[in-house]
């Protein structure tokens, strides 16, 4: 019995926060872009399709991946929907801070990034139970295939999005870690990088030259909102499914599982998430974002790099933990300390023991 917990739990793993510090600095780097340059500079448009179509699928599938164990309601209420309500309501103010109209619509997050702890609130509280049914992954690629057709789905509780990123956080869930070494020590592994980038120029390439928004990839609409037949609709949708599990393939068997001078900030990804956005709109509405010296994609990814560095440092992500364990104090009956665990769950294990599981599995 002692045997099978100890094989059922997570190590530290210091390729799971590689990957997760690339994927929170593309979608800084995604959003910052997104204020001025995709209008402007086509090249910029084709790298903005290429992030949208993986980034957020791939950070779906580390959360699914990272969600072993069963979730109480309440540690989800603390832990995600608090910083959901938070999060909006930052946003929500910073956009009204810089003069811009925007209606507090808590329960249509689509102006901010909050949408993303709203789902995983909702996955979180699911996966037991949907985990355990059979052929899961095609069946939620199915459903989501279905979703584009109908206008029910909407930015409405983030109910189009919930649905359309589910496959990523199932197969997360089911992803084992002997997978993962079956992949790393696969000898033609390198073939999964012109693979992806073939996939990642050819799609937006074609997207772009026959004028098709990039709305399609970020499953907030319908295909007919997204200005897309059902038909068309379905097959974009489904070439995201394919490029998004090459492309996480592509991480997990080519990045490097050692402790890097970036590893840091995918322990503390929550930070970068929950307060890059409104900082972003107070820049744009600073117009610090339009000045000459930012007008290209270089210095936006030296941009991108700072907020990464300084949002994912330890002690912003103490100070976060530290107000949100204020609230929970002051709501909740009991206290109890809260780990961020919005992004990111805690591993079993420290720095020495996975050295050794590192040893003994993959080496």
């Amino acid at each position: 019995m002692k045997k099978k917990e100890k094989d059922s739990v997570l190590p530290y793993s210091y390729l799971v926060d590689n990957v997760k510090a690339l994927l929170i600095f593309l979608v800084v780097f995604n959003h910052i872009i997104a204020f001025q340059l995709v209008r402007d500079d086509i090249t910029v448009r084709h790298v903005w399709y290429a992030i949208t179509i993986f980034h957020m699928p791939a950070f779906v599938f580390v959360s699914g991946y990272l969600c072993k164990r069963p979730q109480s309601v309440m540690k989800n209420v603390k832990n995600l929907l608090i910083p959901y309500i938070l999060g909006y309501t930052l946003t929500w103010y910073a956009y009204i801070w810089c003069g811009n109209s925007m209606d507090y619509e808590i329960l249509r997050p689509s102006g901010s990034a909050m949408w993303y702890l709203l789902a995983l609130f909702i996955y979180r509280l699911t996966i037991e139970a949907l985990g355990k049914i059979r052929f899961a992954v095609p069946l939620s690629v199915i459903l989501a295939l279905w979703a584009g057709t109908r206008p029910e789905f909407t930015t409405y509780l983030s109910s189009s999005r919930i649905i359309v990123f589910f496959p990523f956080f199932v197969a997360g869930y089911l992803w084992d870690r002997k997978y993962t070494e079956a992949v790393r020590r696969f000898k033609g592994k390198w073939v999964l990088i012109p693979i992806s980038a073939v996939l990642l120029f050819a799609v937006p390439h074609y997207m772009i030259s026959s004028g098709m928004p990039v709305d399609i990839f970020r499953g907030n609409h319908s295909y007919i909102l997204c200005g897309l037949t059902n038909e068309v609709g379905m097959i974009l949708r489904l070439l995201m499914y394919l490029i998004s599990f090459v492309l996480i393939l592509t991480l997990f068997a080519l990045l490097p599982d050692k402790n890097l001078p970036v590893t840091f900030v995918g322990r503390n990804t929550m930070g970068v998430y929950f307060f890059h956005y409104p900082i972003m709109i107070v820049m744009s509405g600073l117009m610090i974002l339009k000045l000459p010296q930012l007008g290209n994609a270089w210095a936006l990814l030296g941009v991108s790099l700072v907020f990464v560095l300084v949002l994912g440092n330890p002690l912003v992500n103490f100070l976060y933990n530290g107000i949100l364990n204020i609230l929970t104090f002051i709501l909740f009956k009991r206290e109890k300390k809260v780990q961020d665990e919005g992004l990111e769950d805690e591993y079993d294990g420290d720095d020495v023991g996975y050295e050794l599981v590192r040893k003994q599995h993959w080496l």
